[in-house]
């Protein structure tokens, strides 16, 4: 299993010209304040996530997310997100699987816009669950438990990203 941290330096790596991954945009939305990239950040490493349980049936990365007002996020990766932008260049190894994996994800969800990024977060059936409680420990998503139902929820973008070159 890789780590989120590096997972989340991977995609940053990918993102050469820094239009998707930056600090150039800030938002309010759903009573929230946040950098677009951050929020972006966080929603491919959840979309990776649930889409690599959808196909091989076990988590991806140790990332653990929480059902917030604007979709799925990683804690550890959203309060380190400047930092995360300054290490950008550093090489991050991701096995050769996992890697082609990440880079059909990026590419499928490069020309996404954020809103629809943060919709797909919203159809998690574990974010439904999860997401009008209070307490942070209680918004603790735990994604395993549905790796059936996202079997079925995103088999055709599986298919999509089987049919990519690498």
């Amino acid at each position: 299993m890789l780590r989120g941290i590096d997972v989340a330096l991977y995609f940053l790596s990918l993102d050469k010209d820094r239009s998707l991954f930056n600090k150039d945009h800030l938002r309010y939305q759903n009573g929230r304040k946040f950098y677009e990239g951050n929020a972006r950040l966080n929603k491919y490493l959840h979309m990776a996530q649930n889409i690599y349980i959808a196909k091989y049936g076990k988590p991806l990365m140790d990332s653990v997310f929480y059902a917030y007002d604007n979709g799925a996020v990683d804690p550890n990766i959203q309060e380190r997100y400047s930092v995360l932008l300054e290490k950008r260049n550093f090489p991050v190894s991701i096995p050769g699987e996992e890697k082609s994996f990440l880079d059909k994800i990026y590419r499928a969800f490069q020309g996404a816009t954020l809103d629809e990024l943060i919709e797909l977060s919203h159809e998690d059936p574990e974010w439904e669950n999860k997401h009008s409680f209070y307490r942070k420990e209680d918004q603790k998503m735990d994604s395993m438990a549905h790796r059936e139902d996202y079997a079925k929820q995103y088999a055709d973008i599986v298919k999509i990203l089987e049919r990519m070159p690498a």
